[in-house]
């Protein structure tokens, strides 16, 4: 191999572990301002910390092709309503909090309220409060991962 094209190589291989650095860095800055804010408005950081994984795999920097924005993928006119700017981290975070715990409110289910936060309440409503065939794997997901950190003691 010529020095040269070693050089890139080994240019490419710290660029790679220089950036995973920072991602898991900046996934691990989400996942504390998920829990610190999730315990500040009374809902278990487990439930909020699965839905984030779903959404967007904790990168507040994704946008959907609908439009949804961030970590919990708020759609601006949520965001609005709720005063928050959905680009922002911390206000994405609260708007995705708040978000679930009025679906939890509404329904009385943690289940529900997932099939809520995915669905929307009205697809809920209209399906007798239930969860609606194309909301069941989002919600077994979403279920799967929240016993995962329930175990780890989150």
């Amino acid at each position: 191999m010529k020095r040269g094209c070693l050089k890139g190589v080994i240019c490419l291989v710290s660029f790679l572990v220089i950036s995973g650095s920072v991602l898991a860095n900046h996934t691990e800055l989400v996942k504390q301002s998920i829990i610190k804010q999730s315990k500040e408005l009374g809902v278990e950081p487990a439930i909020m910390l699965s839905i984030a994984k779903m959404e967007s795999g904790f990168n507040q920097n994704i946008k959907s092709s609908s439009g949804h924005i961030g970590v919990f993928q708020l759609s601006g006119a949520t965001a609005k309503n709720m005063g928050l700017d959905p680009y922002k981290l911390d206000d994405n975070v609260k708007g995705g909090i708040i978000y679930y715990k009025n679906m939890y409110s509404m329904f009385n289910s943690m289940e529900l309220a997932v099939a809520a936060y995915n669905a929307g309440p009205d697809a809920i409503k209209r399906n007798n409060n239930n969860i609606p065939k194309y909301s069941q794997h989002f919600v077994n997901r979403i279920i799967k991962d929240y016993n995962h950190y329930k175990n780890m003691g989150i």
